[in-house]
């Protein structure tokens, strides 16, 4: 009868060429329209992302200008001792963790309970008007929010006159530090909030209605579904956004905090961005601002690759890699 079934499908699968043992050329060659279409994004990861790489040598280098980086003198870690010892780095250093912590903290979860509430929003019309509007800010430059807010908040803004009506004194929100860092996370979590929103309704667009309709067969409520099925349903998405926004506890925010901040504010509001805006801008000291933006590089991988190990261990293996 000749070979059973079983022999000629083994027989036939060891005929079949394995894709890993597949030259790269002849991979190439079949798959070309493919690779066609991801050549734009590749080269421009390639131009805007690793080319500019060869610039963190600069951070080993007295670098001038002038000289080039070839003609410069290389002074090791001579860059990092004295970025360490500036006495304006450690409070920038603090300002900055306090302030990106603080946003984290706030608005992260107003992202997820955003996105809860307008998940149990029945009437189409008025959830497309309120996710539109929390999701313009998103679009809407720094320059121009700091515009807004300044007048919103300057003393005779909006906000004081509604103070004056109910007799309060007018608060002068720019130049307390402790207000402004406050404006600061508020301001970034109204900008935000509803863009990441999005990410988590398309997260809980993939849960399937079944289990609701079995935990609605139980008795459970909404909150207890909420509980139960939508948050756990979500739970891969939102640790991939908290350890990817991890990164960013030792960077980011220079066009907010530049757009808004003033002498009387620097104690809570100077960040290292603004810091190496300073040393690199203003001081041309290119090496010593390469140093603290390298050094800022290693700590927000560093923080990636420890938030990403903690939720691996504690979340049955799930983290972003």
């Amino acid at each position: 009868m000749g070979l059973s079934f079983g022999q000629q499908t083994s027989s036939q699968a060891q005929n079949i060429p394995l894709s890993s043992s597949t030259p790269w050329y002849r991979d190439l060659k079949k798959h070309w329209p493919l690779y066609l279409m991801a050549a734009p994004a590749i080269i421009s990861i390639l131009i805007f992302s690793y080319g500019p790489m060869f610039g963190v040598s600069i951070a080993f280098l007295d670098y001038s200008p002038v000289r080039g980086v070839r003609g410069s003198d290389f002074v090791g870690l001579k860059n990092f001792q004295d970025a360490f010892s500036n006495p304006f780095f450690w409070p920038a250093f603090r300002n900055t963790l306090i302030l990106n912590t603080l946003k984290l903290a706030v608005g992260f979860p107003s992202a997820v309970i955003l996105a809860l509430l307008l998940n149990e929003v029945r009437l189409r019309w008025f959830k497309s008007v309120v996710q539109t509007s929390t999701m313009l800010p998103y679009f809407i430059s720094w320059i121009v929010a700091a515009s807004m807010f300044r007048n919103l908040l300057a003393p005779e803004g909006v906000i004081n006159g509604l103070l004056k009506l109910f007799g309060s004194e007018p608060i002068r929100f720019f130049s307390e530090p402790i207000i402004f860092r406050w404006i600061l996370v508020f301001q970034d979590t109204w900008k935000y909030v509803g863009y990441f929103a999005v990410i988590y309704l398309a997260a809980m667009a993939a849960i399937d209605p079944v289990l609701y309709e079995a935990a609605q067969v139980d008795g459970a409520n909404r909150l207890k579904q909420i509980w139960y099925i939508t948050l756990p349903g979500i739970r891969p998405t939102m640790i991939t956004m908290f350890v990817l926004l991890t990164g960013y506890l030792i960077q980011g925010g220079l066009e907010q905090v530049f757009a808004m901040y003033n002498v009387s504010v620097y104690s809570t509001s100077d960040i290292l961005e603004t810091f190496t805006y300073r040393l690199g801008l203003e001081q041309s000291r290119y090496g010593l601002a390469t140093a603290v933006g390298l050094f800022q590089a290693i700590i927000s991988v560093s923080l990636v690759l420890f938030t990403n190990l903690m939720a691996r261990r504690y979340n049955e293996g799930q983290g972003l890699f």
